[in-house]
């Protein structure tokens, strides 16, 4: 009976792990996920980016035992419309000034760095008063060769820190954006 029951418990344990990892990049669905995933707070509704020519909505939503859910909104402007974005976004967000250590240990970063490039982007990290790095913030970059906007969000309570402060942070955010994200 011991048996029966540590392998339905190892069997369950194994499935939870190995939970399926969903994305979706279906736009009808972005304003029910700003709300599902808690990012209303920084992930602008379609009808406050402006006239963009095109844009693309991408979610990875992984159920398993330690859930992470990431949200990433790329904005396709003309040069003029894109200028004009690029500068509002001064004011719509206030922005970190400088990396942030873990409460709980100072060896490691929850943001290794406040501005960043990766993947043709220059991105910058919002600051809230409810974040909680790196469990759930958001950031915004900005191409100027393509005339992009990128809203990146991300929302995983079980997430501790992203690189310790030995490591090299624009590394860290590098891996941790091709890891959350799918930026071509």
């Amino acid at each position: 009976m011991k048996k029966i029951i540590a392998m339905i418990t190892i069997t369950v344990f194994a499935l939870t792990l190995c939970s399926c990892v969903k994305t979706d990049n279906n736009i009808e669905n972005y304003s029910d996920d700003i709300k599902a995933y808690e990012a209303s707070s920084f992930m602008p509704g379609l009808d406050k980016i402006g006239k963009y020519n095109d844009v693309e909505y991408f979610s990875k939503k992984d159920e398993g035992i330690f859930p992470e859910y990431s949200m990433q909104l790329v904005v396709k402007y003309d040069e003029e419309e894109y200028l004009k974005e690029k500068e509002n976004l001064n004011s719509a967000y206030t922005y970190l000034e400088s990396p942030q250590k873990a409460d709980f240990d100072d060896t490691v970063y929850t943001i290794p760095i406040e501005k960043f490039s990766a993947v043709g982007f220059d991105f910058k990290i919002a600051k809230f008063e409810d974040t909680v790095y790196p469990k759930n913030f958001g950031m915004v970059g900005v191409s100027d060769d393509n005339f992009e906007i990128v809203y990146l969000w991300l929302y995983a309570p079980d997430l501790d820190y992203i690189c310790e402060t030995n490591e090299n942070e624009i590394k860290g955010m590098n891996e941790f954006i091709e890891y959350h994200f799918s930026l071509k």
